[in-house]
């Protein structure tokens, strides 16, 4: 049995703060194009990635020197991200396994209720799978994979986008 390995792997760490998260996705973006992803799912990981790292910092930056840890596995089929936080408040960490476990709803974004639960809502639109876990200690940690699209799908969706 083959181990699928990444064939391209880092980790950003940053302060937990949202003013770091522009440059990390830019950073993020720039790998996956230097690694033959197209343009479109570059930006739509650009945006997993922007919402992941707000929820972090927003939610599992409780502390002062809070860091946060981007972890990204680049393979020739898909991305990986994992996000690491402090954890949060109990509340917060609540709300995450109820956004993470439930359902995906059908609908456009402005139907989808709750506006504190609407960025995971795009995650789970753009991504192939989402998870995340808890420690003891309360570290976070988020899972989202988004699989490469085929270049038949890219195209097709260009055209009847231009038609």
């Amino acid at each position: 049995m083959a181990i699928d390995t990444a064939n391209y792997q880092f980790c950003v760490k940053f302060p937990g703060s949202l003013e770091y998260i522009p440059a990390v996705r830019k950073f993020v973006s720039e790998t996956l194009l230097a690694n033959n992803f197209d343009p479109k799912f570059t930006y739509r990981s650009e945006i997993i990635v922007d919402e992941i790292c707000n929820n972090a910092v927003s939610f599992g930056c409780v502390s002062v020197d809070a860091v946060v840890e981007l972890q990204c596995m680049v393979h020739g089929d898909r991305i990986e991200f994992e996000i690491k936080d402090e954890g949060g408040k109990p509340d917060d960490l609540k709300r995450l396994t109820e956004a993470v476990k439930k359902r995906p709803r059908k609908g456009s974004p402005r139907d989808m209720g709750k506006k504190d639960s609407l960025g995971l809502e795009i995650v789970r639109m753009l991504s192939d799978q989402i998870t995340f876990e808890t420690a003891a200690n309360n570290l976070t940690t988020v899972r989202v994979v988004k699989l490469r699209e085929e270049d038949g799908e890219a195209e097709g969706d260009e055209a009847a986008a231009a038609g």
